[in-house]
């Protein structure tokens, strides 16, 4: 066994010893009783309710989930499974194609921002530092004050429309959601591709190159792209967490029901008994982290072959 291949079983282990232990964290916590409060009397502290309970709650959330029993528990007319996977679509929607515009928008944005070294590069870069370091609830609330602007006016987005500013009736309700997320990442993909070029013009075979008189974007095509997606594989499990904090926002504002919103339902919904939004809420959470580490390891196997290609 070569050190590469023992490298990749620790970072394996490592990933599942953490998936197991954040697993383990979210049913202890999603098991506590909802109404379980601590209050101040005769000078301590003391909980609501017997511990026996508050340990039977628990032991019992992970009877549930271990046992797949959490998945056919009925939440107003459908299972939990039922309503994870109608969610779900929505959501791989928003998701997948919000990063697909990231990368569309923020690499392209990042070569151009790369070019700091007059007024204008100067200016293109602040357009990439201010989206990061405005709150992603502001960002999002400005895309929903232009969708609810269009669609009061009856303007169409793209030929599109008029499109609702919130509702997930139609295909194209996906689309203000999908935009009003992909912001932040792409600000953060475009600032990472500006600095990855930055440092790659300082190396030496790119300054022989320039001496050669190649262009600038040939150097970038044939010596710096390797390199530039490198980086963003280096940072993207920062970008999937601006992704799934920011879903559960993005699904609220605009009423988009899937994986985000259906959560916050659980617990705000006064249809739904506190216990079995609870229960449901732990298949949620379960699943999401189950989801979101497969995506990082999936991304890092994938940034591993790419420093094999840059290696070769």
């Amino acid at each position: 066994m070569n050190l590469a291949q023992k490298k990749l079983i620790k970072t394996i282990l490592g990933n599942v010893l953490l998936l197991f232990f954040i697993i383990v964290s979210i049913v202890i916590l999603t098991g506590i009783p909802m109404n379980f409060d601590i209050f101040y009397e005769k000078g301590s502290y003391r909980p609501n309710m017997p511990w026996s309970q508050i340990y039977e709650s628990i032991t019992n959330n992970f009877r549930m989930v271990f046992t797949g029993e959490i998945r056919d528990v009925d939440i107003l007319g459908e299972t939990v499974a039922e309503i994870f996977q109608r969610s779900a679509r929505k959501s791989g929607i928003v998701l997948f194609f919000g990063i697909i515009l990231s990368v569309v928008i923020g690499v392209p944005k990042g070569i151009l921002d790369s070019r700091k070294n007059d007024q204008t590069g100067t200016f293109k870069m602040l357009q990439s530092l201010i989206p990061l370091s405005i709150p992603d609830i502001l960002s999002i609330g400005l895309v929903q004050v232009l969708a609810l602007y269009l669609f009061k006016n009856g303007i169409t987005f793209l030929g599109i429309g008029p499109i609702e500013f919130k509702g997930d009736q139609y295909w194209y309700n996906a689309i203000y959601p999908i935009l009003a997320i992909s912001i932040l990442p792409t600000a953060y993909i475009a600032r990472t591709t500006a600095t990855a070029i930055e440092e790659g013009f300082s190396k030496p075979y790119v300054l022989a190159a320039r001496g050669k008189g190649c262009s600038r974007m040939r150097i970038i095509k044939n010596h710096l792209l390797k390199s530039i997606f490198y980086e963003i594989l280096s940072v993207f499990p920062t970008i999937l967490a601006l992704f799934f904090s920011s879903l559960i926002i993005v699904e609220r504002l605009f009423y988009y029901r899937g994986i985000g919103y259906e959560m916050i339902n659980f617990y705000t919904s006064q249809r739904i008994d506190p216990v079995m939004g609870g229960i449901a809420f732990s298949y949620f959470m379960t699943v999401m982290a189950v989801l979101y580490f497969a995506i990082l390891f999936m991304f890092n196997l994938l940034k591993e072959l790419l420093i094999k290609s840059k290696e070769s």
